[in-house]
């Protein structure tokens, strides 16, 4: 968004770009719900004119090790020593016999002033993390065991009565505010609130255009939910647990093209029909939507699916109208991703501060 022109609380014109294309548009609307997380404040500035100041980014990080490092057949909590915060420890897709392939711990939870575009799992996190787990289990796991990670910001709201101190300390509880211009802004919350999060901006909405309508999600079932039943098969059993009823779609893929019934990255359970599953039904239109956000295949195994880059490119290529320069283009900014990750792993958070400023 690049601009807000609103001439009254009910009729707003916004100027946006493609950022795939480059190439602005305009869009008109009677109601806008500012839901940009740690971009929101500056939402709120091109509608406000000042910056508002409200947030305080966190940034929290997992880590991926292999399994048979930690063996936890369900998900535990584990205290992080001299320091008042625990971390979960949640073993990550199941074999079928007891056994899994992974493990993930985290999350962190500390006060962020770098790039929010650009988040990055450091040194300083990576030995966080690895020294809470190692406290607690006896088979020592060290950076080498790392197979992938993640990190993100929450967008906290800023407190008047607690401008100093942990982010772990701050509140979880979301802020819905509305602009005199009428614009609605949601803040703060957590995933596991999105539904009131969502509810209570709606409502202002609806206040603010006069309209009383009563809900029609509290009983709608998440896509794919509706009478869905499992399969005692590992790959239907795969497949159910990530698509629900769609998993039909995918199982007829298969059958007009066995090839996409193979692994997509080796050791992992994604299967190729997903990969173009992603493009056709989940709006993918890069190798990162499907490795990193479509799947969780780069969360899991950075390195394997490096290896495997060219020929997922090459898979999803066809069906999004590629040609040769696009998708060099696409595994060209993949791999600048991995190469990234491992960079910022190697250096301390000041270190990855001072070198984006």
């Amino acid at each position: 968004v690049s601009s807000i022109d609103s001439t009254s609380t009910t009729s707003h014109t916004l100027t946006v770009v493609d950022t795939l294309t480059g190439q602005p548009f305009t869009v008109r609307t009677r109601s806008i719900i500012n839901a940009t997380g740690v971009w929101a404040d500056d939402i709120r500035a091109l509608d406000e004119k000042v910056h508002p100041d409200t947030i305080r980014p966190a940034k929290g990080v997992h880590l991926t090790v292999p399994w048979e490092k930690v063996r936890n057949d369900i998900a535990v909590v584990i205290p992080v020593p001299r320091d008042r915060r625990s971390l979960f420890v949640v073993p990550w897709i199941p074999n079928g016999d007891g056994t899994y392939r992974f493990t993930y711990i985290g999350t962190t939870d500390t006060d962020y002033t770098g790039p929010v575009n650009d988040p990055q799992c450091t040194k300083d996190d990576i030995d966080y993390v690895l020294a809470a787990l190692n406290a607690s289990i006896t088979t020592g796991v060290t950076t080498d065991d790392v197979t992938g990670v993640w990190s993100g910001l929450r967008p906290l709201v800023k407190s008047d009565a607690a401008t100093t101190g942990r982010t772990a300390d701050l509140s979880r509880r979301h802020k819905v505010v509305a602009s005199a211009q009428g614009i609605v802004t949601v803040t703060g919350g957590k995933l596991t609130t999105y539904r009131e999060m969502a509810e209570d901006a709606v409502d202002e909405v609806c206040r603010l255009l006069n309209v009383e309508k009563s809900s029609k999600t509290k009983t709608l079932s998440l896509h794919g939910a509706r009478h869905s039943r499992p399969s005692s098969h590992p790959q239907d059993a795969h497949l159910h647990s990530r698509f629900g009823n769609q998993s039909s779609v995918l199982k007829k893929m298969m059958e007009q093209d066995p090839s996409l019934a193979k692994e997509l990255v080796p050791g992992l359970p994604y299967l190729r029909c997903e990969a173009v599953y992603a493009v056709t039904h989940e709006m993918a239109v890069s190798v990162d939507d499907v490795l990193t956000r479509r799947t969780r295949a780069r969360l899991l195994d950075r390195r394997a699916c490096v290896a495997v880059v060219r020929d997922v490119a090459s898979l999803i290529g066809p069906h999004l109208g590629w040609d040769d320069a696009t998708k060099e283009a696409s595994i060209a900014q993949f791999m600048d991703e991995c190469a990234r990750e491992d960079a910022a792993a190697m250096v301390t958070e000041a270190e990855f501060i001072a070198s984006h400023s």
